[in-house]
């Protein structure tokens, strides 16, 4: 089946959902189930990487997203990383987000229980309800949102059918980078696997950059020096934070608001997505 017809088919699928009783009416087909459980598996993917994916969606964030996103980051200062050392496996979050929803174990989502994996997942970062976030071991829903935002092209808030795809498909093709690039690092008998002994090593090594980076944090905003963050200590990383992100927007707006006029049309906006897309699929920006 060539991408075309299968977008079709996705299409011709998400339109019932648009429609009064449509999920009673139309059924749940595999290509509707394979994408929304594919886009549950991304946000896992997002939430539960360390560094700053898609980042440079900030040029289109409010004043208000920005202190959001500021604070997320603010508050995982003090949480070590979950990172177990393994390999990048998108297929094992797609299992976890099935398990969650299959609510009557029979191998594939009902209508009702499709259904409720699209409200869990929502469009914005607070309509990601806790039932999906709670299956990650941790959940940066803002860093989801910007990945989002680099896949919705026309700039539309929400994503298409076509979006959605490129998206999971692009988060996959990131899985499979980082797990290359593992193995390249920490696969020390060539065997194409970690046994326990690399995965500890790899383990070891995720925990000395958080560490290394933490103590950084420590030498400029723990004025007390009791060896962590108290709260005003966090105000000033937080502001510091917002700081730097409206400075990055500043910066990002220089380059792609073409006309000047203190906004990103979608037009603007494209090539800016477009260049997150490409640095997702890279997997660049993940911190581990």
């Amino acid at each position: 089946m060539n991408r075309k017809s299968t977008h079709r088919r996705l299409l011709t699928a998400a339109l019932c959902f648009t429609l009064p009783l449509g999920l009673v009416a139309c059924g749940t087909t595999p290509e509707e189930e394979a994408l929304y459980v594919g886009e549950a598996a991304a946000f896992l993917a997002s939430s539960e990487e360390g560094g700053d994916i898609g980042a440079d969606a900030v040029a289109d964030a409010d004043d208000t997203t920005v202190q959001a996103i500021a604070a997320e980051e603010t508050d995982g200062v003090d949480v070590e990383p979950t990172d177990d050392g393994g390999l990048c496996d998108f297929r094992a979050r797609r299992q976890a987000v099935m398990e969650r929803y299959d609510d009557d174990g029979d191998g594939s989502l009902s209508n009702a229980e499709l259904r409720e994996l699209r409200a869990d997942l929502g469009e914005r970062r607070d309509t990601i309800r806790p039932r999906l976030a709670q299956l990650g071991r941790r959940a940066r829903h803002w860093a989801f949102w910007r990945v989002r935002w680099a896949f919705d092209e026309d700039g539309s808030g929400t994503l298409s059918t076509e979006e959605r795809t490129a998206m999971v498909d692009a988060m996959e093709a990131r899985c499979e980078r980082l797990r290359a690039e593992r193995l390249e690092r920490h696969d020390a008998n060539g065997d194409g696997k970690l046994d326990e002994a690399e995965r500890q090593a790899a383990r070891d090594a995720v925990r000395a950059r958080w560490e290394a980076k933490r103590q950084e944090l420590l030498a400029e905003y723990d004025t007390n020096g009791n060896g962590r963050l108290d709260d005003g200590e966090r105000v000033a990383l937080r502001q510091d934070r917002v700081a730097a992100a409206q400075e990055r927007r500043a910066t990002l707006m220089a380059t792609y608001d073409t006309n000047g006029d203190g906004r990103l049309s979608t037009e603007e906006a494209l090539p800016l997505r477009k260049e997150i897309q490409r640095r997702i699929i890279e997997g660049r920006d993940a911190g581990n």
